[in-house]
């Protein structure tokens, strides 16, 4: 492989001994061999347990402890210890294909991409607490997004998978971490603010990661925060929009807020007055299109039950 740069695996862990070994073993047997793994302990309360398993590979990892945060403040620890070119997530109780890190360091060379300005992001299957897959139905893209087309399909469509993702190290440099306040979208923030910042990314739809579902998961228990993340990061980005004076991107966020009723939508508008014209069409549109997504989801996830 020419292409053959240092990456580093950032692994935030918080009371997950009993999913850690797992997730260091296959981090560790990459098929890529040029990586540094970094497992960055949040202050678990777990007497130790988490600890006792990190020690038996310090061989072969850099473990570090911190007081509790959260993951956000866990990733951003590990992230600026990092030496590596590129940054990849691994929650302490997911799993990496063997040959994750591998493909996607291939997928430079053989598609020509931007290697300082290109993401790399490939989908994750779901399992259950005992690794078993789960039916999960998706769709998959495959291709180049620039930038703007990244920040369209993040905001209307779907995010990209945190564990899924390869990243140059420089764009946090270059637009900033994650957002230590947050739980639940933490990564859909953080990936908005990369395409802003003018980072590009290909999409691959070869299955590398696994995501496991528990009932200890942020995501499981508090999905009301879902909805205050969301209106914060909105507001977040309005007010980067108008620090940036980017309009493009801020008539999509219009077109968003608009389409999901956050309120934010009115003072969007009145910014953008003057400036570039909106379409109440394709506003309303996309409210439409998305209301009935929702109405599907919710028929899905009780015919589940």
């Amino acid at each position: 492989m020419a292409f053959n740069p240092l990456v580093s695996i950032v692994i935030p862990l918080y009371n997950g001994a009993n999913y850690i070994e797992e997730a260091l073993t296959c981090a560790i047997n990459q098929t890529y061999k040029n990586i540094e793994i970094i497992v960055v302990n949040d202050g678990s309360k777990d007497d130790g347990a988490g600890r006792d398993i990190c020690q038996k590979y310090l061989d072969k990892i850099i473990y570090v402890e911190k007081e509790n945060g959260g993951c956000a403040s866990a990733l951003n620890y590990g992230i600026k210890l990092a030496k590596g070119e590129y940054i990849s997530w691994l929650s302490h109780d997911d799993l990496y294909d063997l040959t994750k890190i591998e493909r996607q360091v291939l997928q430079y060379e053989k598609n020509g991409l931007d290697k300082e300005n290109t993401a790399i992001s490939n989908p994750a299957r779901q399992i259950n607490a005992d690794g078993k897959i789960l039916f999960h139905p998706q769709t998959r893209f495959k291709g180049y997004l620039s930038a703007k087309e990244a920040y369209c399909y993040l905001l209307y469509k779907k995010c990209f998978n945190g564990c899924g993702l390869l990243l140059p190290k420089n764009i946090f440099e270059k637009a900033g971490y994650f957002n230590e306040s947050m739980r639940f979208v933490l990564d859909w923030n953080l990936w908005l603010k990369f395409a802003v910042a003018g980072l590009n990314f290909y999409l691959d739809d070869e299955v590398l990661v696994s995501n496991r579902c528990h009932s200890a998961q942020i995501t499981a228990n508090q999905k009301q925060l879902h909805v205050s993340e969301s209106k914060q990061t909105v507001e977040e980005l309005f007010e980067l929009l108008k620090e940036n004076e980017e309009i493009f991107f801020m008539k999509e966020l219009y077109y968003l807020c608009y389409a999901t009723k956050k309120t934010i939508w009115k003072e969007i508008r009145n910014y953008c007055k003057g400036k570039t014209s909106l379409s109440t069409l394709k506003a309303w549109k996309l409210r439409i299109k998305i209301t009935l997504k929702r109405f599907a989801k919710k028929i899905y996830h009780l015919l589940r039950k």
